[in-house]
């Protein structure tokens, strides 16, 4: 541990900004290649059931290597898993853009997801460890680059799709631009890390890992919050649609709500050090809950994005405190990258099922009521974490 303590005091800007790089490299490779959805789609004259079907590939994907991710991270370290991961998502994405055939789409789908898995739990294993170091939070910021690079990765998808540049050039453009950033930074990465003992005893960590002692709470804190987010960016625009919003005004919902996490995550750490990570998770619940209050009983499209505005301030901040949350409750014998891991999965789990559930609801009950789950699950934030404290 000596010989990480000289390496952040040596390097702590250039390591925050390395680890930054990793996390706006996640965003933007996702949004590159979804924002060439429809074209893709046309190419490959695929309906929109065949597109269903096809992301569910990446999404089975992705949770498989969440699962082993804490395994590879205690054998190799997260600072060589990163870099090698980071390599997985970009030649994935150069090779979605030049799919020939549906077969060919779904392998580079399945790529793709267990690049983003990997990446996901390894880079933030990096910020926690840089967090601790710090003394302060720092974790939020790292998520706020991730969604500035995921906005950036849109406008310029958006950019060359306007002169019809094929999406084949375009993310083997972005791919060549990303891969010269990982040889640079993968260089910067926190060593030595993920691979010492516990209490100074020898950690087996398992190939699977599920969440143990309080780390149960967190996670379904953490499936409640990632519920409410994934919900928000599947469905916001519909139920903006169904109070006779214009499909430009339903569009402003969904980008009010990200907006505002994004600002939340970049600029969220000062907050959380001033109050600490309890209450900075129950407030948010409480914020999201009154957004969303907001917006179940409002008649105009307007108030409602107002209300969405408060839930996308409110939520922004709850998954990656409880991340860092997750290292520092985890139970003796537990690495800090299965606990991470180990939580993330929870929230995984209801982002692959939580969209699906508020259209089921939907179908029973209508869609404004079904928004009705999200506000539950946003006053279910506020009432389980304390349970977690240490």
């Amino acid at each position: 541990m000596n010989s990480t303590i000289s390496q952040v005091g040596d390097n702590l800007k250039r390591l925050r900004l390395s680890i930054a790089f990793f996390f706006g490299l996640a965003g933007l490779s996702f949004s590159s290649w979804a924002v060439r959805t429809p074209y893709i789609q046309e190419k490959l004259q695929l309906t929109k059931i065949d597109w269903g079907f096809l992301l569910l590939c990446p999404v089975f994907s992705s949770f498989m290597a969440t699962l082993m991710s804490s395994f590879l991270i205690s054998r190799f370290g997260s600072h060589r898993i990163t870099p090698v991961a980071a390599y997985l998502v970009l030649i994935a994405i150069s090779l979605i853009g030049f799919a020939p055939s549906v077969i060919f789409l779904a392998g580079a789908f399945i790529m793709f997801g267990l690049g983003m898995g990997l990446i996901d739990i390894s880079m933030n294993d990096q910020a926690a460890a840089l967090e601790k170091l710090y003394q302060r939070s720092i974790m939020s910021s790292f998520h706020g680059i991730f969604s500035v690079g995921a906005m950036l990765g849109a406008l310029f998808g958006g950019f060359v799709a306007r002169y019809h540049m094929i999406p084949g050039h375009h993310l083997l453009i972005v791919s060549l631009f990303l891969i010269v950033g990982v040889l640079f930074n993968q260089q910067h990465l926190l060593k030595n890390i993920d691979s010492l003992p516990v209490d100074e005893e020898e950690v087996k960590t398992p190939l699977f890992v599920v969440p143990k002692g309080k780390l149960w709470v967190l996670g379904f804190v953490a499936a409640a919050a990632v519920f409410v987010e994934g919900a928000m960016a599947d469905w916001s625009a519909l139920f903006l649609e169904n109070m006779k919003a214009t499909e430009s005004v339903a569009a402003l919902g969904l980008a009010f709500f990200t907006g505002t996490m994004a600002l939340g995550r970049l600029f969220g750490d000062r907050w959380v050090d001033y109050i600490g990570r309890i209450k900075a998770i129950q407030l948010g619940g409480l914020c999201s809950a009154l957004g969303l209050l907001i917006a179940l009983f409002s008649h105009s499209p307007v108030v409602a994005i107002i209300g969405f505005t408060f839930a996308g301030i409110g939520i922004s901040i709850i998954f990656p405190c409880l991340l860092t949350l997750s290292d520092r409750v985890k139970p003796k014998g537990v690495t800090s990258s299965a606990a991470i891991a180990s939580v993330a999965m929870m929230g995984y789990v209801m982002m692959l099922f939580g969209p699906p559930m508020i259209g089921f609801l939907a179908h029973i009950v209508g869609l404004h009521l079904s928004f009705i789950a999200l506000l539950v699950s946003s006053i279910a934030v506020a009432l389980l974490v304390g349970h977690s404290k240490p």
